[in-house]
């Protein structure tokens, strides 16, 4: 295992893609993946290279009951053999090499783009927690004025101390919510530096949601959220996602999965042609060299090939072997087409369902829980809104805007399953 770099307080960069450049370079799964690839074509010339020639030496023909070199059959032998491939079987074996070869280029480039959708879910739930944090520190501090003002309205005898007391709570409550999305920050920052090679506690700064994938999710502005028709359900409008069936046809090219499948279908194919050859048989042929005292030297040669005599529980049985294997790839790569035109289209649905919530949102729920608020804030200081009204308000808003960047978080990650699916950016 590599030597992880020692924790020095800070971590190096915040931007997105400076975290998967350096995930990319330094995760061990990357570098397993690589080294399978180099496996994989090391073993592609030797598939395809016939097998070494076979030096020989020894002493033919000497005599049991009186061992020597007199007899005229005895001799020093040296020879060589080579067995010859049948046609075609060598190039066979090289092209299954090659399509296992391929498909672990292709599993290592799913590692990747796997890696890299893990990073930024990381980063999008960092962005979402702290962005939770900052809505919760103010809401603190709006809080701590509704305590002093009911301390005060208490102090004149206008105020009651339940809701003194009722303040504090909700102070309390706060403060509790706070712990929690701290201690859920510490374990995402140790899931990010894990995917760094990093020791869990180098700290990780706070991070932003980027501006671009946030313009893709929803207008900044309420005024510029459009739907696509005024029914009741209707998507927003301005979708930056293609067609359906532009993005399905996209990942069925480029999706490192299938690319797999399809190298594991011609292996299995070239496996088929090469048991189909098991019945031609290869040749051994030999030449040897007989020296001898006193006599004339020898030279002999052969020439051996198998006989297929269990052709029917052997090479047939091969063969039937290998069409079956090669039924399974069809059909996984059949299935595995079906799954991820089932993954795109999902979603699709879940980034649709996200955008058009997200407009909702920022179109309407937001602005009218803010004025809602600013309306109960004024009428509790002139005494028309009792307290629970006006924490009522707050809490509400303070949800609302909370559920605003986990719906951000959510977008932001489908997106980026969506491009591991597909294998490629979704949008330019």
């Amino acid at each position: 295992m590599p030597a992880r770099p020692p924790a020095k307080g800070t971590q190096d960069t915040t931007t997105l893609e400076a975290l998967v450049a350096r995930a990319l370079a330094a995760h061990p799964s990357v570098r397993a993946a690589d080294e399978r690839v180099r496996a994989a074509r090391a073993r592609v010339i030797p598939a395809g290279t016939w097998p070494d020639p076979m030096l020989m030496a020894g002493i033919q023909n000497l005599p049991v009951t009186d061992p020597g070199f007199a007899d005229e059959m005895t001799m020093k032998m040296v020879g060589v053999s080579q067995t010859i491939p049948y046609p075609g079987r060598t190039r066979l074996r090289r092209g299954v090499a090659d399509a296992e070869a391929a498909g672990a280029e292709a599993r290592a480039r799913t590692v990747r783009l796997a890696l890299a959708q893990r990073v930024r879910d990381v980063f999008y739930e960092l962005a979402y927690l702290d962005q939770a944090l900052e809505i919760l520190a103010r809401n603190q501090e709006l809080l701590a004025d509704f305590i002093r003002i009911t301390e005060s309205r208490y102090g004149v005898g206008t105020g009651t101390q339940q809701d003194v007391l009722k303040a504090r709570v909700e102070a309390a409550m706060l403060a509790e919510q706070a712990a929690a999305l701290v201690e859920q920050r510490r374990a995402a920052q140790a899931r990010l530096n894990e995917l760094l090679d990093r020791y869990s506690e180098v700290p990780v700064p706070p991070v932003r949601m980027p501006e671009r994938v946030a313009r893709l999710a929803v207008p900044a502005s309420p005024g510029a959220v459009r739907f696509v028709s005024p029914a009741l359900g209707a998507r927003a409008a301005g979708s930056p996602l293609p067609p359906l069936l532009t993005l399905e046809e996209l990942a069925v090219a480029n999706s490192p999965e299938l690319a797999e499948q399809e190298a594991m279908l011609q292996a299995a194919a070239a496996r088929v042609d090469l048991a189909r050859l098991e019945v031609r048989p290869d040749v051994d042929v030999s030449l040897q060299y007989g020296q001898r005292d006193g006599m004339p030297d020898m030279v002999s040669a052969t020439v051996a090939v198998p006989l297929p005599l269990n052709r029917r529980r052997r090479q047939d049985l091969g063969v039937a072997e290998a069409q079956a294997e090669f039924a399974a790839a069809e059909a996984a790569r059949h299935e595995a087409r079906n799954r991820v035109r089932l993954e795109v289209a999902r979603l699709y649905s879940e980034i649709e369902r996200d955008r058009t919530q997200l407009a909702l949102y920022v179109g309407s729920v937001i602005p009218q829980a803010r004025a809602s608020l600013e309306s109960a804030t004024a009428g509790y200081q002139v005494g028309r809104v009792d307290l629970l009204a006006l924490l009522d308000a707050q809490a509400t808003l303070f949800n609302y805007e909370t559920e605003y960047h986990r719906l951000l978080s959510d977008f932001a990650q489908r997106l980026a399953e969506m491009e591991r699916v597909i294998g490629r950016e979704v949008i330019p």
